[in-house]
């Protein structure tokens, strides 16, 4: 039997998220948040709750790449780097200062080979990294109230 139903790629958004100057990570929830997701995180949700959030643009499976931090547009490039960076030591929160704004920002840049892919302007990008530092930033799915 035939399915009629057209395939749909999935679309994944990328928000930045400024924790508060308040947040303590906890490193059993942070392990949660890297590694499952679907478990509750009460302290990190309360976080994200009042954070700060920037949307940084979408990709789908066709900007995934097979190299580690080589996705095929800026918003899976910046996924990445911020994964990685949360969970090279263990499981953490990147904390914002000048070398990892300057990482995420070259992350963002434009590659040859990268497709067409929605994403915020470079310059809102800046501003955001330059308000937030110090502070602990982590990739989401879901923007603010989601």
């Amino acid at each position: 039997m035939a399915c009629d139903t057209p395939w749909v790629e999935e679309l994944f958004d990328l928000w930045l998220v400024a924790l508060g100057d308040d947040f303590v990570p906890d490193s059993s929830e942070m392990r949660t948040y890297w590694r499952v997701k679907d478990d509750p995180t009460p302290l990190l949700a309360a976080a994200l709750g009042g954070a700060d959030y920037l949307y940084a643009g979408s990709w789908t499976s066709a900007h995934e790449s097979d190299e580690p931090q080589c996705g095929r547009c800026p918003a899976r490039r910046v996924f990445d780097w911020l994964f990685w960076r949360g969970t090279i030591d263990g499981y953490g929160v990147p904390v914002l200062d000048d070398q990892l704004a300057e990482e995420l920002l070259s992350c963002f840049g434009s590659r040859i080979g990268d497709l067409p892919a929605p994403a915020v302007d470079p310059d809102e990008l800046r501003a955001f990294l330059i308000a937030h530092r110090g502070r602990g930033v982590l990739p989401e799915e879901n923007g603010p109230g989601r």
